[in-house]
């Protein structure tokens, strides 16, 4: 795996020859979101994973001045080694509830319904943290479960009961 090494989103970045020099060492967005921490390479992919959506649908953190094509394949290489990384713990939950907010996450860009975006970025960290709160694993896929039927209010409802996240926030802003 390229970059398996990688311990940060610029790095795993600068192993494509394509995006090497166009790297930049941000903060992490959504590690500090969960609590209890996640094991590293599912903390880098959840991050991976984040860039790669910023890539297609917003303003990428970790990267500069890539040309539009070239930002849609860096996107997809994000979401690849992303996933890659937390299917190799072998935590299936956490591959699930991953593989839901890439596809939600389109889906709300697609018809409009960015507000949603940063509930279900929130909700999904606090279910596959395994917190013991309103945001357990089993609540937060009935949440993706419900937005994915057209109703959004129980991931808002939930998202509302969870510590505020700033810099997500300011991440998933268009």
């Amino acid at each position: 795996m390229i970059g398996a090494g990688a311990d940060r989103v610029s790095e795993v970045l600068a192993d494509q020859p394509a995006l090497a020099g166009r790297t930049v060492d941000a903060d992490e967005v959504m590690v500090p979101l969960v609590s209890p921490p996640l094991r590293r390479e599912n903390a880098l992919g959840l991050e991976l994973i984040l860039e790669g959506f910023l890539l297609h649908h917003g303003r990428p953190r970790h990267v500069d001045n890539v040309p539009m094509g070239a930002a849609v394949l860096a996107g997809d290489y994000c979401y690849a080694q992303g996933l890659v990384r937390v299917a190799a713990t072998g935590d299936l939950q956490v591959v699930e509830a991953l593989g839901d907010l890439v596809s939600l996450s389109a889906v709300a860009v697609a018809i409009d319904r960015q507000q949603d975006l940063v509930p279900l970025w929130r909700v999904t960290a606090a279910g596959i943290a395994g917190e013991d709160g309103p945001a357990t694993a089993g609540a937060a896929r009935a949440a993706r479960a419900a937005l994915r039927e057209g109703v959004p209010d129980p991931i808002h409802e939930m998202a509302a009961t969870l510590p505020v996240a700033p810099a997500l926030e300011q991440a998933l802003a268009r």
